[in-house]
């Protein structure tokens, strides 16, 4: 019997949290053949070497936005696939592709670097039943037609839906009738909570609530404890995720491994002073005599509950180097333009197309989150297509990270254990039954790293660099990454929910 590749002398470490052991893998026509003894007579197109290398599962980035960029018709950076990841699930935080079966036929028709599956969004679902006239809150016929929007999301491949940014109109009635809709049909719920800072527990009191009333698996997306006065609700987190748990429902959550966070359109000043704007027509009113000095407060309180001036670096969010902004902080730009941070951020709104990346997490935490049982691994990251634009390293980073720093070099995790959180659990919670482990007849998914050498070298300020010690990467039984170097081909295809 002829195999396409054949990878021997490795510790295959199989996704399930066993132990590693030497094994060969065969591969034919995408699909793990064998996972054990071969002869050497075995006859194959390709056979690698990995001695002193770890085999394991293709990794699945359980939280990603790859869809913006599949709606700019960029679909073939190697940013993710370098790391070893070999599916996306996009769609999170509540916007996604739409329609669901025409997003996901343009990644076939146009191939990209991985697999790709998809989350249908609250709000650009929202969008599709409403229009421009989103501030109201929804009636029970509505609802109705909310939910079949979902049964349709459903029906066209999506694997579940998903939340985030929520409008105070977005009542829990609202979004336990979405989820529900998508849980009948066997999807999962996942979301970006109403609050990871202040409001923490209530946020995730709300989730589990939802899990509840709407009787489907939900997904934490990138559970943190934002800003250092919220550092000490760690424990009570864990209790209330653990104690649903125990009562039967499905809560799971994911994470990246930084201690800072990358938001889009970043907020600049504090809620009071978008409302004042909104009110008033002009951000030059927040200097009105009978507001001033309440706003001036509100921002002092809002940068001091994020760390201080100097705990955000700004960059651009519209695709072209902003050297005005890129990678300053508040405080330096305060600075550089001799004014207040209440000007600094008038003119950052004024600019616009400004994001940020803020340091306001307790590393800390950030390892006892990573080492949960119920806690896997996301990106939260994008393709990369404009290399010239600040990014978050989490975009090149975050699966050697952990790999490197967190199971080599700190020991938070062992590596099956890590490797799991990697792929086989991410797999079982959003339902993808041909792939997250080493198993004949499975798809062939498939990593190559070497345990003493990976680590990621991206870095805040300088973000755009792969990281070392992951040599082959195969999606679907065919090179993506081979002998650390990206393959031209696209072998990635859009997955749809059975």
């Amino acid at each position: 019997m002829r195999y396409d590749i054949v990878i021997r002398n490795g510790t295959v470490i199989d996704g399930t949290g066993a132990a590693g052991k030497q094994r060969a893998v065969a591969i034919r026509a995408g699909r793990i053949a064998e996972v054990g003894e071969l002869p050497d007579a075995v006859a194959a197109d390709v056979v690698i070497d990995a001695t002193g290398m770890v085999v394991c599962p293709g990794f699945i980035d359980a939280h990603n936005h790859a869809h913006v960029d599949v709606d700019k018709d960029i679909l073939h950076e190697d940013n993710l696939v370098r790391q070893g990841i070999t599916t996306l699930v996009a769609g999170n935080c509540g916007r996604s592709g739409w329609p669901v079966g025409e997003h996901l036929d343009k990644v076939d028709r146009l191939g990209m670097k991985q697999n790709y599956a998809m989350l249908a969004g609250h709000n650009t679902l929202r969008r599709a039943l409403l229009g421009d006239n989103q501030a109201q809150f929804l009636d029970p016929w509505q609802i109705r037609a909310f939910q079949k929007l979902v049964d349709q999301a459903m029906e066209e491949g999506a694997f579940g839906v998903a939340a985030g940014y929520m409008r105070p109109y977005a009542t829990n009635d609202e979004l336990f009738a979405f989820a529900r809709a998508a849980g009948r049909r066997g999807g999962l719920y996942a979301s970006h909570i109403r609050s990871e800072d202040r409001h923490l527990l209530q946020a995730i009191a709300e989730i589990i609530e939802l899990a509840q009333h709407a009787e489907a698996p939900v997904q934490i997306s990138h559970l943190k404890t934002m800003n250092e006065p919220n550092w000490n609700k760690l424990d009570s987190v864990f209790h209330l995720i653990d104690d649903a748990v125990a009562r039967g429902l499905r809560v799971c959550a994911d994470r990246y491994p930084y201690t800072a966070w990358h938001g889009g359109s970043t907020n600049a000043l504090p809620p009071i002073a978008y409302q004042i704007k909104q009110q008033r027509g002009s951000w030059q009113n927040l200097y009105d005599p009978d507001v001033v000095e309440v706003v001036r407060e509100e921002v002092d309180a809002f940068w001091a509950e994020q760390g201080g001036p100097e705990s955000l670096l700004f960059c651009s969010m519209k695709g072209d180097p902003m050297p005005e902004v890129e990678n300053k902080t508040p405080g330096q730009l305060a600075r550089a333009w001799n004014c207040d941070l209440l000007a600094v951020g008038i003119r950052l709104e004024e600019i616009g197309g400004i994001s940020a990346i803020g340091r306001a997490m307790s590393e800390d935490n950030l390892k006892r989150i990573l080492a949960h049982p119920l806690v896997c691994v996301g990106t939260d990251g994008h393709q990369e297509a404009n290399k010239g634009v600040q990014t978050h390293p989490r975009n090149y980073g975050t699966f050697p990270r952990i790999l490197g720093k967190y199971v080599r070099d700190e020991k938070v995790l062992d590596l099956p254990q890590a490797i799991r959180k990697m792929s086989a659990m991410v797999a079982a919670q959003f339902g993808f039954n041909d792939r997250g482990l080493l198993k004949p007849g499975l798809a062939a998914d498939v990593v190559v790293f070497d345990p003493l050498q990976v680590r990621d070298k991206a870095e805040f300020g300088n973000a755009h660099q792969y990281p070392d010690g992951i040599p082959q990467v195969i999606v679907n039984g065919r090179f993506a990454v081979r002998d650390g170097v990206t393959t031209p081909e696209n072998h990635g295809r859009a997955l749809r929910k059975a």
